[in-house]
C-alpha cells in the first residue's frame, strides 16, 4: 500500500469514527435535553470551536508540540467553515454501514 493510500485509509477511518461518535452523542443529548436539532448542532459547533482554540493555544507555543503544526487562526477558521458548509450541502447517496447508527439488536 502506498503512503498516500495509507493516509487516505487512516483519514477515512478517523472520519467514520468521529462522525459515529458525534452522531451518538448528538442523539443522546437531544433525547436527554429535549433541545431541537439545530440547538444541539449549534452547541456541537461551539464545542469544535473551543477544541480548536485549546489545541491552537498549545501549538502556538514555541515548545508546544513536536508535530510541527502551527495555527493560522484566520485561514484555519476559513478551512473549518468551508468543511462545515461542504458537509451541510453534501447529500449522502451511498449507504456506508460503518456510518449508520445501530438501532436495536438482533
Amino acid at each position: 500500500m502506498s503512503k498516500m493510500a495509507e493516509i487516505e485509509r487512516r483519514s477515512e477511518e478517523a472520519s467514520a469514527h468521529i462522525r459515529a461518535t458525534i452522531m451518538n452523542e448528538f442523539c443522546e443529548v437531544m433525547h436527554k435535553t429535549g433541545l431541537s436539532p439545530i440547538a444541539v448542532m449549534r452547541l456541537a459547533a461551539q464545542a469544535v470551536g473551543s477544541i480548536y482554540r485549546e489545541v491552537a493555544d498549545v501549538h502556538a507555543c514555541p515548545d508546544g508540540c513536536p508535530c510541527g503544526w502551527r495555527p493560522h487562526e484566520a485561514s484555519d477558521i476559513e478551512v473549518l467553515g468551508a468543511a462545515l458548509a461542504a458537509a451541510c450541502r453534501q447529500h449522502r447517496c451511498n449507504h456506508d454501514l460503518r456510518l449508520m447508527r445501530v438501532i436495536g439488536s438482533a
